[in-house]
């Protein structure tokens, strides 16, 4: 190997006692507090849909279980991307369709025990959709009997309970009668090369992936709990990276993409995904001063008094918070010496002293 590429090398090396996540922390938060401040100004179809900034680095280290904005990026095999007629095709697989995006009013009649909904005939043309498909497509999903009146759809719920009927109203209205539950809206977009891709405002990629069209291989979206239930752990924690490195991205701060590993890393080891928080990984730690400097400290320190809980200190943050050396740096270094070689040193020093 030659000079230049050992001192490279060299240069990314991490020694034994390199405080990690301190300094991991710093790189992160230091530029993080700027986030706040700071206003741009995004184009196109994920600007709309998608949370940024520091909201989204927040969801992502809680790890929360659903994004506020889920986005899937759907790509193509390489008989679907470069045809549109085929894209559209998967895209309206995809698209999730409710009847509350189809119906404009919801008529209840309590005495007659039907539910009328007046349907918006241009919003079912857009999704091609006529009012009898959405009557079968209804009564197939809920077993009720539905027919067709102009442009209304009748629903005979057979019953006069008035609170049976409203429950049944409202479940109708959030019934998916076309695509994938839980898939959002697709979006059929085309890349600088040509190239046909779908972008859906959802997470349902168990689902998705299933579709013919799909090119499986690259699914992904930025939901990390999505990516951890269908491609694994490992999937889960370079979907965290990526979710973390972009969106510091997109607020114009740099951030070296070790430190978002580090973080990714402590959140993911254990084999499932754990926040950063009194729930997650700081309620988690042994040390009862490391608990109690988070969160609830009175708590904690009640708690450990109760059951006469024993701390080691053999963390960071409970040295820092007692003022002793922590065991990093200089800290990790402990030297020891024999007695038997101690006592020929002190015979030594007498015999050189000056009678």
């Amino acid at each position: 190997m030659n000079e230049k590429k050992r001192e490279a090398i060299s240069e990314f090396d991490v020694h034994s006692g390199e405080p990690v996540g301190i300094i991991a922390a710093q790189s992160i938060g230091e530029p993080g507090t700027q986030m706040i401040l700071r206003t741009f100004h995004y184009a196109g179809i994920e600007a709309t849909i998608a949370t940024s900034g520091l909201p989204r680095i927040v969801e992502l280290v809680d790890a929360r279980k659903r994004p506020a904005t889920p986005i899937t990026y759907v790509y193509l095999d390489s008989e679907a991307r470069k045809s549109l007629e085929k894209a559209e095709s998967v895209a309206k697989r995809i698209n999730e369709v409710r009847m509350n995006g189809l119906v404009r009013r919801a008529i209840e009649n309590f005495s007659k025990g039907t539910v009328k909904l007046i349907l918006d005939m241009q919003a079912a043309e857009a999704v091609e959709l006529t009012a009898a498909q959405i009557a079968q497509k209804l009564a197939k999903a809920t077993g009720y009997e539905a027919s067709v009146e102009g442009g209304s759809i009748l629903i005979r719920l057979h019953t006069n309970n008035m609170k049976e009927i409203r429950s049944a109203s409202v479940r109708l209205m959030k019934k998916v009668i076309q695509g994938i539950e839980g898939a959002g809206k697709a979006i059929i977009q085309q890349d600088k090369s040509g190239t046909f891709y779908i972008i859906a405002a959802g997470s349902n990629v168990s689902e998705i992936i299933k579709l013919d069209g799909v090119d499986k291989s690259r699914l992904y979206t930025n939901d990390v709990f999505a990516m951890y239930n269908l491609f694994g752990i490992e999937a889960a924690r370079n979907t965290l990276v990526n979710e973390l490195k972009k969106t510091l991205k997109e607020q114009k701060i740099n951030v070296d993409e070790r430190h978002l590993a580090v973080v990714a890393d402590a959140m993911t080891y254990a084999g499932d995904i754990k926040g950063i928080g009194r729930h997650g990984l700081s309620g988690q730690k042994i040390s009862v001063f490391a608990k109690a400097a988070y969160e609830e400290t009175v708590k904690h320190l009640v708690n450990a008094a109760t059951f006469g809980e024993i701390d080691h200190m053999r963390g960071v943050t409970e040295n820092i918070l007692v003022g002793k050396q922590i065991p990093l740096g200089t800290g990790s270094v402990k030297l020891a010496i024999k007695r038997s070689g101690s006592k020929k040193v002190e015979s030594e020093k007498k015999q050189d002293k000056p009678q």
